[in-house]
């Protein structure tokens, strides 16, 4: 009589868990996508209000090499979040100052002087300043579509050599 050789029962145990997921998985992914309010398998994008509200500010997010091209480019405004006597000590030159205690005049007067289709560049000083994120955040509520922040950014803008500014 031959003796049929049976699988170890650990390989057996495991080939059958393996199988048990993988039909879980399946019958959930089909009745999710029969679902009429099915949950969605992928996230949507962040919209740039959310990404600028977290910590890491993703694509709004401006290098120093950008903020230069831009700057010698005419092709951005610079607003400086930092308090008007310190903005007075030295600034970007050309930087308009709205500070972030001062918010909701600012953006107004902001306005009047700058379109909502330009490029605009907040910053503040310190890699963990959130002042150039609130400016940001408050002029995306304000109609401004295109907002960046350079963080970091008047240490940055100094320690590159770049056009600086004093006085109001």
């Amino acid at each position: 009589m031959k003796k049929v050789r049976r699988k170890s029962f650990p390989v057996e145990a495991l080939r059958q868990a393996v199988l048990i997921v993988l039909i879980a998985a399946a019958v959930s992914l089909s009745v999710n996508h029969f679902r009429p309010n099915g949950l969605p398998l992928v996230p949507p994008p962040a919209s740039k209000k959310a990404v600028i509200g977290s910590q890491n500010l993703g694509p709004l997010r401006v290098s120093l090499d950008e903020a230069r091209a831009l700057f010698f480019a005419h092709g951005a405004v610079f607003i400086d979040a930092r308090s008007p006597r310190v903005y007075r000590q030295g600034h970007i030159e050309g930087a308009l100052n709205l500070p972030a205690q001062s918010l909701d005049q600012g953006v107004l007067a902001i306005k009047s002087r700058v379109s909502p289709d330009s490029f605009v560049i907040a910053y503040c000083d310190g890699e963990h300043c959130p002042l150039g994120r609130e400016v940001a955040m408050q002029l995306l509520a304000g109609g401004y579509s295109h907002v960046g922040v350079l963080v970091n950014g008047w240490t940055l803008w100094r320690s590159g050599g770049l056009p600086t500014a004093k006085g109001g």
